[in-house]
């Protein structure tokens, strides 16, 4: 292999992940009656650090960063939700400079009027 041509390989060694779009639950009277993920994927993830000015950005626009990780670099749709460890996050901010790694500030989805998830499993 020649110099100049260095593979880089990218770790992801934290765990993996899931992310979908939550769906309304609604009974025969078509009452909405719950929530529940629908899983789209599945991708490798590393957490990383959230720096200082991360979180000042994240104050500045009315938001909070409770993870940043990073996974292998896709298209994903603006609702998306990602679910780590049975707990489910919004993502409020992407970013990535390289279209290899992709950065997702997320923030725990706040449930709006359904007392508890419901993880589809």
């Amino acid at each position: 292999m020649n110099e100049k041509q260095k593979l880089k390989h990218e770790t992801y060694n934290d765990g993996f992940l899931k992310y979908g779009l939550i769906k309304p639950l609604r009974n025969k009277n078509k009452v909405k009656i719950g929530e529940e993920f629908e899983e789209i994927g599945i991708l490798p993830y590393e957490l990383m650090s959230i720096r200082d000015n991360d979180n000042l950005i994240a104050d500045s626009l009315g938001y909070t960063i409770d993870k940043k990780i990073k996974v292998p670099y896709r298209l994903l749709q603006e609702n998306i939700k990602v679910k780590i460890n049975e707990e489910i996050y919004d993502i409020v901010k992407k970013d990535s400079s390289d279209k290899i790694n992709l950065y997702l500030y997320l923030q725990i989805a706040s449930n709006k009027g359904v007392t508890e998830w419901q993880i589809k499993k």
